[in-house]
């Protein structure tokens, strides 16, 4: 039970009959004992749906509009869905004695939050104590049903804080207001609903505005905007902002090795040598692996050789970046299906070049939300391509073609419209033997790829 009947009844100023265990916004995935809130989507009214989920087995429903059910007192009536909604959640956090770590970044955010979650909740002390935000729940919907649902017996809870506008992160904090905050990386992801980098940056710094004053920041030493977020922690006192990434940083790598299937790894991190293995080809958990560790031993106290041991045993989630084997035909995927920009789509490429004595294939889909300058960021990716040594590039989508037309003929494969078409060319091209990428926006559904690819071995 996440709430029960006398709360509610109080929360909402009028009698309510059920307790609930947990809270869903889609009619489909009501269950028995759930509290179905209707929201307001650009597509859909859920409104129209409290019927079919109170059908599926959900006790109550909070609906903006008058609406009778032939279960009576089923159905809460409420000015707003979605600030009852952040009701719920403040009010759970309010009687919880959890400490928070708060994550953003342009990339990053979801690798940093589960590496965090796994280094701690691995942890003997801390075993069935560690929260994280589901999924992708990041933004002013998905946050606030996490904090709602989450067991008031949590003693860290790691939330992942996402925008798409000015404004948001400050909306969020007041839900959830971290003892520690990170800021995975600032770079063009979502530059579309932003004027500039810069105007990202601002709206990333958002974070360190919470009431309680944050014991720690955790920042990107080799961002161009380090100093600005370095003053604005000061400004706001915290006085322990904290860096990663970069030679004068308090956690930076020291050494880094490839050995077979996995990273070596020597860091110094507040003065102390730790050691640790890093499995799989993503490149980019090696600077992730700095801030979660030290956003991991700032919130619990346990020790950093400890926290980087557990490492070695994390797995990346589907379509950010894991390895996949197709052992009879001895070829190796990179999943990095579930999202891109830029700056990530570098990393993935040098990923790619790491795998050793295969033909090495791209498989590109549109880096979407990047704003008026997105067709330039395609074709810039052509001299990564080159330097990286990639034999070959398969494309979709309209600004990937930008790309594909900038690529020297020798690494052009072939260029679709979608998805769907390039995965019919695709089997018709991969080869025994090949390591390939397949990355792009998830509104491009890269990943119908990698399913075409794993079902032909």
């Amino acid at each position: 039970m996440i709430f029960s009947k006398h709360e509610l009844s109080e929360i909402f100023e009028q009698t309510v009959t059920e307790d609930v265990d947990d809270i869903c916004i889609n009619s489909n995935d009501a269950k028995e004992k759930d509290l179905f809130i209707a929201l307001k989507g650009k597509q859909t009214d859920g409104h129209d749906f409290i019927s079919h989920a109170l059908s599926n087995g959900a006790v109550l429903a909070i609906s903006e509009k008058n609406i009778e059910h032939e279960k009576q007192g089923s159905v809460i009536k409420v000015q707003s869905s979605l600030e009852a909604l952040e009701k719920l959640a403040k009010c759970n956090v309010a009687k919880s004695n959890a400490k928070y770590v708060g994550i953003t970044g342009s990339v990053g955010k979801t690798l940093t939050k589960n590496l965090i979650y796994h280094i701690l909740s691995t942890q003997p002390e801390l075993k069935n104590k560690i929260y994280a935000t589901r999924k992708n729940f990041n933004s002013q919907i998905g946050l606030p049903i996490c904090a709602a649902t989450m067991s008031r017996e949590v003693a860290i809870g790691i939330f992942e804080m996402g925008i798409s506008a000015v404004g948001e992160i400050k909306k969020l904090t007041s839900i959830i207001s971290p003892s520690i905050s990170i800021i995975s990386q600032v770079c063009e992801a979502h530059l579309e609903f932003f004027d500039s980098v810069w105007s990202i940056a601002k709206a990333k710094s958002e974070i360190f505005e919470t009431l309680q004053r944050q014991e720690a920041t955790i920042i990107p030493a080799n961002s161009p905007y380090a100093d600005f977020l370095r003053q604005k922690a000061n400004a706001l006192g915290i006085k322990n902002v904290l860096t990663f990434c970069s030679p004068q940083a308090d956690a930076k790598v020291l050494e880094c090795s490839r050995v077979n299937d996995h990273f070596r790894i020597t860091a110094e991190i507040l003065g102390k040598k730790v050691k640790y293995l890093i499995y799989g080809d993503n490149i980019s958990l090696i600077n992730n692996s700095l801030s979660s560790l030290l956003g991991a031993h700032v919130i619990s106290g346990i020790s950093l050789q400890n926290l980087a041991d557990k490492i070695e045993s994390f797995e990346t989630s589907v379509g950010r970046g894991g390895r996949i084997y197709l052992k009879n035909r001895n070829i190796v995927i990179i999943d990095d299906s579930y999202n891109a920009c830029p700056t990530s789509m570098k990393l993935a490429i040098y990923s790619l070049a790491q795998l050793k004595d295969r033909r090495k294939v791209l498989v590109i889909g549109d880096m979407c939300e990047l704003g008026k300058d997105a067709g330039r960021y395609h074709e810039n990716l052509s001299a990564t391509i080159d330097k990286s040594g990639i034999d070959v590039v398969f494309a979709c989508g309209s600004l990937a073609k930008r790309l594909f037309d900038n690529l020297r003929d020798c690494k052009k494969g072939v260029w679709c419209e979608n998805s769907t078409e390039l995965a019919k060319k695709i089997l018709e091209e991969i080869r025994n033997g090949d390591g390939v990428l397949v990355k792009g926006s998830n509104s491009m559904k890269m990943n119908h790829i990698v399913n075409i690819i794993k079902n032909s071995a």
